[in-house]
């Protein structure tokens, strides 16, 4: 107890400390004192601080219970301690509850031995008071059990608990005093536990008596009680009451004093210290007094006392357990000064019977019936006991006529009561025996038998240890040997007459013998060594009888065999005091071999026979030599059968780590011979048949424990060879090569599997590094026979003289043939082994940590180096002969992967060897190559072998040794081509271990690059065939099922539709099955991925393929209805699914750091529709975290620099004509997939500025560089990416030329934004692309190509442009026209918020047309420019035909997206144009960009034709993607459909909110589109001056956004009339729909008068030549259809 932080209010304590079990809820220690004065502090001032004790006898089971320190305050002051009340002036000496605290010992007893555990731990003290002062001694209870009482418990901030500090101890207590001395200098108590310690020591005496104070029932008025213990002998208190060690016992004691309670509960131990001589006249005297009074000479009054007697009548003490005591009235004047006054009165219950009712009844001490007092007794007594069978026995010399019925009732004494007393009840026993041995030897015989049989029961097994420290210090009967020898004997030869009697006798034969052996060597010291020489003949007799006994096969003596067998050996120990080694092992060894092998007794034998060998008997040369040679015998019988291996492989572990032990001299090598020749073989065949045994169980063959022991012993064994033990071994089995052929095979096998398999843990490297140097030494004495005795006849040649007369050469050519044939066996599995050790996984030091690497080599070394050059040399000495053994070449390449340079060097010639051989053999090597490439890639991916330097060394050497050889050019280019593969195979592996998120580019690449290099050879299909799934799986993780599909599909190619049977794929995807079977199963895979990826047309024919099959050649209808549906389905998605166009970028890898698959390389990347360059850029960053974006032309120090650099624009495609559309009216949902899928070229302009620069008019002199890329393979692929392989330069876009594009990329635009306003009511694109064309004129435009190229000066400079400048000019026609009705439909669709911005629009057309026709010239051409014409041989007649011609514009990707239906023909000039465009929604609903937008150079894409014109490709130019990408979310709801000619009457649609023009959408049909699903009605023809149908009107921004699926009719009356001057309508056609209620006056129609060719020639400054004097043909006005008039809708407003 370190410190004591209670306050007491200037009072003594007694701390009290206490082991307490919570499980049971008693106590079971005694209780230590620590006496505390008034300042707080120890008595002694020596101990302040130091006051400690050791609770000592706790057994193994004790520390497993719930076990805690329990500590009871007391204070011994006044009743109260406030003086102020009236119990508060009263004696100070009563001893009060303070209060209780507990504290948990379990992680303490849970410590670990090894470990510092002294630790420092609070006690907190919970006080009591007057309500909680009766439950002072349950509270412990309460506090380790909170919920068990729901009193709160009081606290106080002056309580600061007991600090205790605790350490756990291990040992016996009188071991730990030696080796802590300092700990016990400290005056250390000693706390036994209650009771009897686990085991009780001979000599131990012990006479202690616990009485445990409980609980007292006394009278209403009888409170405040305390009780007063005296202990009386002889009528005399003595002082015998021990408060604690250290304390001097003391008279009397008193107890704990409770108020307010008739019924209190102590709870208090005492300990008394009775002398033994006094014990039998002690009794123990309780005084009942009663606290009360203020009077000082009266504060203790006595009322009743109780007593009890410890022994009883018959002699025996007071039973242990609980007593009601009868509580006896008495008053002070009684004085108790004669004690045998209330000795004649009973004290209990119990005691009653044997008083006397005279006794009973005393007037003195008058019983009160109705008060009781309850002790618990526990009497801890090494010489008394509380039975009276054991009592008669004791005191047999008083009662020698019943000594032979005392004896037999030995049996009836419990073991509890035996072991208290045990050597007493022994030495009572020897002594009777000694007395009278004829008459009594039997049953003293029978009383050991039983009293050893108790001690074997689990409750006394500690108890053995007392038996045996008995017989060695105490017991002294020098002639019971004689007796009980001839007893055993006895037992031994009549066992059929008592088979229970004989094995519990044969249990105990152990132990009697040791009582033999303990009798002969105290015959011995008593008769000065002359003893009568019976002993030794006795012991053979019995022996003999024992053996006798042992061969016995009858079922009831198995019991008894076996344990006879079980206590046998600790016989010999015990015989070897008197016997010889040689005569002991002598009886060892004919006792187990007398043991039949069927008695099932084998295992106890054995274990019999390996407690010998591990004890001295095996350590004597004399006694080893005989056990030896027997042992080997049993043990190899018993191993050759597998029987009770795990004893026997330990037993042969033991004999051979015996030796380790000895010294080694002539006599040990011979012993170690003759071990090597009895088990080397057995050890070899188990262990290659254990290796191979699946059973299942600890006991098992195969269990890994079994094959560690059998290992162990093998290798054990080779260590302990020297090389005179392998010249022997070989030397047995050099005549016969069959047996020496077998035995090196198996070993050779044997030490295959002992460096692959999984013997001993991960961590074990000190034994894993062992058993390869047992095994690389051992390597080298048996390699010697290889060439020494098999190679003659691998070269299968005539033997040699010193081998001749070796062995004899068999004449028999099956046995020659055989022979040849093992040992080839054996040089291959040499050869295997010797690549199985080279690379096991422990002798990579390349993958430990430099420190353990560097341990490893300072102690072993590298061990491969040496096994490598072994195995060369081995090689080398085959000579001629290689070519047998050119099928390792997997075994020899892995070696060379083995890193090391040195070692690589030693081996890879062996590959130039096999190459040697393969060529002469076969005169090629393609089987070579294909074993090469598949081991390749097994080594280099999947065991992540090789490296860059492996590569290099790999072909300089192998390139060395093919010099001057006769296949040195087929060799080289072997060699070449495998490093090449092996530079793919380390680059793939590289970054196929990545994560699966990172470096996928990388990855994917180098599949790709692996794929295309093995797919050349299709032997290999195989392995490609793996690379391909990998693809494909890499593909699905990103949903790139397009190229997924394409990926199988190369697959796919390699199979034909036939019927030949293809076995399982090595993956595991495939059973075996039919060629067509599989390719089909391929097909469907591939369809499902088409399908997923939008790609159709790619698709479809797959479907062909499949239904050809099955309608023509398997007539599987059904399979044939469900692939027509699949194909039907892909039709119709086709016309129906809206798709997105991809866009494709340019990627450049510019630096020297990158790999060589993309180093300064360029690549054309198929992006999604919504991709950007960022997007793209992003992604090549997350392979390449190093690159940097690059923004400028690469040059010469970026490509070769150590930097990276990544260069990322967008490129347009040259989309190529199909033939099989030309001249046919294709819907234009078919011609847009081949627009940007199915394509190899792609380019890219880049502006520069050509001659002077115009400040005024940059246009005039900026002409465009265009760039054309031709990939390896068209786009969608393979890969999501293709490789330029080609890039064209040169091509030089004028001025004009780009103008020419613009107005045909601009004209198209507004004839689709146009259609789409018209159809669907999606007006916002059109306000956008009017404010670009009619507002801005930033570079381009008609006012600006009529100042630049419509001039007279341009067409002087520019003769050659006539054709150009004439197509100009019917283009800003046409674009008159178009605006016109495009001003019309916006007018229409327009709410008032746009009014304003849409009389802007009309005014500044107006302007844009008087400008035009302002800056007229002439009426017809210019005399100059008819002369130029003249001179140049043109007609009018020919440049009438040319300008017709011109008229024929190039079908561009805008036109195409036009159906056939709506494509105008020439065109030429005329008023009136054409009504309109159908066009898809999808492809243009988006537009917004203004005109100088989509005038910039990098926006202008171009699609070359054949002609010298040129066609704008608006589908990818830059205003085509930024209207997609901008406007992918205002689809309107009939995305995924395709458009009718005629817009059909919308369906009602009651309650659900309809979808907008403007609102997102997903792809695919919606529910609520428009457009009905079903095919588009035929389209009437109109007539010229009919009426256009009504078209829809928007009247206010917020309807624009909730747009209804319905268009309401706009009729006259809902037509607004704001316009104060309407202009008066004209019947026109204006390419329009025009409802009949609706006229040009209700619209306010611009008047705009388009100018004819011949007024453009009056009006501009070039005259625009005609054929002729005939009019231009004007073509006659088409009239779009009308469109159905759809209902007015009423609104629903019942929901």
């Amino acid at each position: 107890m370190k410190n004591f932080g209670c306050a007491l209010a200037g009072e003594e304590a007694d701390v009290y400390f206490t082991l307490y079990n919570a499980s049971n809820q008693t106590y079971f220690s005694e209780r230590y004192l620590a006496k505390i004065n008034k300042q707080g502090v120890s008595n002694n001032v020596e101990m302040i601080g130091k006051q400690s004790t050791i609770f000592c006898d706790l057994g193994n089971q004790d520390l497993l219970k719930d076990i805690y320190l329990a500590c009871h305050i007391v204070r011994i002051g006044r009743m109260n301690p406030h003086p102020s009340t009236t119990l508060g002036r009263g004696p100070k000496d009563y001893r009060r509850p303070f209060g209780v605290g507990v504290l948990s010992l379990s992680d303490l007893l849970t410590a670990d031995n090894s470990s510092s555990n002294e630790k420092e731990k609070p006690i907190k003290i919970t006080l009591v008071n007057a309500n909680t002062d009766n439950d002072f001694s349950t509270l412990h209870e309460t506090l380790i059990t909170p919920g068990k009482s729901s009193k709160s418990l009081p606290t106080s901030t002056t309580n600061l608990g007991v600090i205790i500090e605790m350490r756990m101890l291990h040992g016996e207590l009188e071991q730990l005093k030696i080796e802590k001395p300092l700990l016990f200098k400290q005056n250390v108590s000693i706390t036994r536990k209650l009771g009897f310690a686990d085991v009780i020591m001979p000599g131990d005496v012990r006479n202690d008596v616990y009485i445990h104070l409980n609980t007292a029932d006394f009278e209403k008025d009888r409170n405040k009680v305390e009780i007063i213990v005296h202990v009386l002998t002889d009528n005399k208190i003595v002082p015998c009451i021990c408060l604690g060690d250290g304390e001097k016992p003391v008279e009397e004691y008193k107890s704990v004093v409770y108020r307010h309670t008739n019924q209190p509960r102590w709870n208090e131990i005492i300990k008394l210290m009775i002398p033994i001589d006094k014990f039998n006249d002690t009794h123990i005297r309780f005084e009942f007094r009663h606290c009360s009074g203020n009077r000082a000479n009266n504060m203790r009054k006595l009322f009743g006392m109780s007593f009890v007697k410890l022994m009883k009548g018959d002699g025996t003490t007071l039973h242990d357990g609980s007593h009601e005591l009868y509580v006896y009235t008495c008053t002070d004047h009684n004085r108790f000064e004669n004690p045998s006054a209330y000795l004649v009165l009973p004290f209990s219950t119990t005691d009653t019977a044997n008083k006397s009712i005279n006794a009973q009844n005393n007037s003195n001490y008058p019983r009160s019936p109705r008060e009781f007092f309850h002790v618990e007794t526990t009497i801890c007594s090494t010489k008394l006991t509380q039975n009276v069978n054991l009592l008669d026995l004791l005191r047999w010399k008083k009662n020698t006529n019943n000594v032979v019925d005392t004896l037999r009732r030995l049996s009836k004494v419990g073991g509890q009561d035996i072991v208290r007393i045990l050597q007493d009840v022994l030495d009572t026993l020897f002594s009777i025996l000694d007395d009278n041995p004829e008459k009594y030897a039997d049953l003293v015989f029978k009383g050991l038998i039983y009293i050893i049989g108790v001690l074997r029961d689990s409750r006394f097994k500690s108890f053995t240890t007392v038996l045996d420290t008995y017989i060695e210090r105490h017991f002294s009967g020098a002639l019971a040997h004689k007796y009980l020898l001839s007893y055993l004997q006895r037992v031994t030869e009549n066992i059929q007459m008592n088979h229970d009697y004989a094995s519990s006798a044969f249990s105990s034969f152990h132990f009697l013998f040791k009582f033999c052996i303990r009798s002969r060597i105290l015959y011995e010291q008593t008769t000065g060594g002359k003893g009568d020489g019976r002993f030794v003949s006795d012991v053979r007799s019995l022996f003999s009888s024992i053996k006798d006994f042992m061969k016995r096969d009858e079922d009831y003596v198995r019991k008894a065999q076996s344990t006879l067998l079980e206590n046998c050996y600790i016989v010999f120990i015990e015989l070897q005091k008197l016997l010889s080694p040689l005569d002991v092992s002598t009886l060892m060894m004919e006792t187990i071999e007398s043991v039949p092998q069927s008695s099932g007794l084998t295992g106890v034998k054995l274990k019999c026979l390996s407690q010998a060998i591990k004890g001295k008997l095996f350590t004597d040369s004399s006694s080893r030599s005989y056990i030896l040679p027997l042992s080997l015998g049993i043990l190899s019988s018993l191993i050759k059968g597998e029987q009770e291996l795990r004893i026997c492989l330990s037993i042969v572990g033991d004999i051979l780590a015996s030796y380790k032990h000895l010294t080694l001299t002539e006599y040990e090598s011979n012993e170690i011979q003759l071990i090597v020749n009895a088990l080397i073989g057995i050890l070899l065949n188990t262990l290659l048949h254990i290796q191979k045994d699946q059973t299942v169980g600890p006991n098992a063959p195969g269990s890994p424990s079994i094959v560690s022991l059998c290992t162990s012993c093998f290798i054990c064994l080779l260590k302990l060879m020297k090389e005179g033990h392998y010249e022997m071994l070989i030397s047995t089995m050099a005549h016969d090569l069959e047996k020496l052929c077998g035995f090196l095979l198996r070993l050779f096998c044997v030490f295959e599997h002992l460096v692959t398999m999984v013997i001993f843990p991960k961590d074990w490297m000190v034994m894993k590094m062992a058993l390869n140097i047992v095994i690389l030494s051992s390597t080298q004495y048996f390699c010697q026979p290889l060439h020494t005795y098999l190679i003659d006849a691998v070269q299968n040649e005539p033997h040699s003289k010193d081998s001749q007369s070796i062995y004899e050469t068999p004449h028999d050519e099956g046995v020659q043939s055989r022979i040849i044939s093992h040992c080839i066996e054996v040089w291959n599995r040499f050869f295997l082994f010797a690549s199985c050790f080279l690379t096991q996984p422990c002798l990579q030091l390349e993958t430990f940590t430099v420190e353990k690497r560097s341990k490893i080599q300072d102690k072993y070394g590298d061990l491969r180096e040496p096994m490598a050059f072994h195995a060369v040399s081995m090689w080398d000495k085959l000579g001629s002969t290689k070519a047998e053994f050119k099928s390792k070449t997997s075994l020899f390449l892995g070696v060379t992967l083995v890193p090391g340079s040195g070692l690589r060097k030693a081996v890879l010639p062996i590959i130039s060897d096999i190459m040697d051989c393969e060529f002469q053999s076969k005169g090629n090597f393609s089987q070579l190559e294909d074993d090469l490439s598949d081991k390749l890639d097994q080594f280099v991916v999947q065991e992540r072998k090789g490296d860059n330097n492996y590569r290099d060394l790999f072909e300089s050497v192998l390139m060395q040794q093919s010099k001057g050889k006769d296949w040195e050019e087929k060799g080289v280019h072997l060699i070449g081509k495998i490093a090449q593969l092996l530079e793919r195979l380390i680059d793939y592996r590289n970054v196929v271990s990545i994560n699966n998120e990172d470096k996928r580019f990388m990855k994917i690449s180098c599949i790709y690059n692996l794929m295309n290099f093995l797919y050349q050879d299709r032997s290999k299909r195989d392995t490609w065939a793996r690379h391909i799934y990998r693809l494909h799986e890499l593909h699905l993780r990103k949903d790139e099922h397009t190229e997924a599909a394409f990926t199988l599909l190369e697959l796919a190619k390699t199979y034909n539709w036939s019927d030949n049977l293809i076995p399982e794929d090595s993956y595991g995807r495939f059973p075996q099955q039919k060629e067509r079977e599989r390719k089909e199963i391929l097909y469907n895979k591939i369809l499902v991925h088409l399908d997923k990826g939008q790609v159709w047309e790619c698709g479809i024919p797959l479907c062909k393929e499949l239904a050809d099959l099955y309608e023509n050649k398997l007539y599987n209808y059904k399979k044939l209805s469900t692939i027509l549906k699949t194909q039907a389905d892909f039709f119709t998605k086709i016309l129906d699914v809206k798709r997105l166009p991809p866009i494709y970028f340019l990627v450049e890898f510019f630096g020297k750091s990158f790999p060589a698959i993309k180093r300064n390389k360029c690549f054309i990347f198929r992006g999604n529709p919504c991709d950007k360059v960022a997007n793209i850029l992003q992604s090549l960053q997350a392979d390449f975290p190093n690159a940097q974006p690059l923004s400028f032309k690469a040059d010469d120090s970026i490509k070769n620099g150590q930097a990276q650099y990544i260069s990322v624009r967008q490129v347009n495609v040259t989309a190529s004509e199909n033939s099989r559309f030309k001249g046919h009216n294709v819907p234009h949902e078919i011609t847009l997939f081949y627009q940007g899928n199915e394509v190899n070229e792609f380019f890219y302009d880049r502006p520069f500025q050509k001659g002077v620069e115009d400040k005024s008019m940059p246009m005039k002199s900026m002409w465009l560089d265009r760039i054309t890329l031709k990939t390896t393979f068209r786009l969608p692929g393979v890969l999501k990416w293709a490789e330029v392989t080609q890039i064209i330069k040169g091509e030089k876009i004028s001025p004009l030329k780009i103008a020419v594009e613009t107005m045909k990329k601009t004209s198209a635009e507004l004839e689709l934004l146009n259609y789409n306003a018209k159809t669907y009511g999606v007006v916002e694109p059109l306000t956008m692309k009017l404010s670009g064309v009619v507002q801005a004129q930033v570079s381009g435009g008609i006012t600006v190509y009529r100042d630049i190229f419509l001039t007279e000066s341009y067409a002087e400079e520019n003769p050659d442009d006539d054709d150009i400048i004439q197509e100009l000019k019917n283009l800003i026609e046409d674009q008159f026209r178009i605006l016109s009705e495009c001003i019309i439909v916006h007018s229409r669709l327009i709410d008032d918020t746009l009014r304003p911005l849409h009389d802007e629009f009309k005014r500044q057309l107006l302007e844009l047309k008087r400008s035009i026709q302002h800056d007229t010239s002439s009426p017809g051409p210019l005399p100059e420019r008819k002369e130029s014409l003249n001179r140049l041989g043109i007609k009018n007649e020919d440049r009438s035909n040319k300008s017709k011609s011109v008229f024929h514009t190039p079908e561009t990707q805008a036109t195409r997206l036009i159906p056939k239906s709506y494509k105008r023909g020439p065109v030429s000039p005329r008023k009136n144009s054409d009504p309109g465009l159908m066009i898809s929604q999808d492809a243009l609903s988006g537009i917004g960009t203004s005109d100088s937008s989509s005038t910039s150079s990098s926006s202008i894409p171009h699609t070359r034709d054949s002609g010298s014109s040129s066609s704008l490709d608006i589908n990818n130019s830059t205003f085509y993607r930024s209207s997609i990408i901008s406007n992918v979310s205002n689809r309107s709801s009939s995305d995924g459909d395709t458009f009718p000619s005629i817009p059909p009457p919308l369906p009602k649609r009651g309650g659900s909110r309809p979808n907008s023009g403007t609102g997102s959408t997903s792809s695919g049909s919606r529910s609520d589109s428009p457009i009905p699903e079903t095919d588009p009605p035929a389209v009437p023809p109109r007539k010229v001056n009919e009426a256009p149908p009504p078209l829809p009107r928007k009247t206010s921004s917020s309807n624009l956004s909730r747009r209804s699926g319905e268009m309401p009719v706009i009729t006259r009356e809902t037509l607004p009339t704001t316009h104060e001057n309407p202009v008066p309508s004209r019947p026109v056609d204006s390419g329009i729909y025009s409802g009949s209620e609706t006229s040009l006056k209700d619209i306010g129609e611009i008047q705009i008068t388009v100018p004819s060719s011949e007024e453009l020639n009056g009006l501009l400054s070039v005259q625009i030549p005609v054929g002729g004097t005939a009019e231009p043909e004007v073509p006659p006005k088409r009239t779009p259809p009308p469109v159905p008039s759809r209902p007015k809708r009423t609104p629903d407003h019942s929901q």
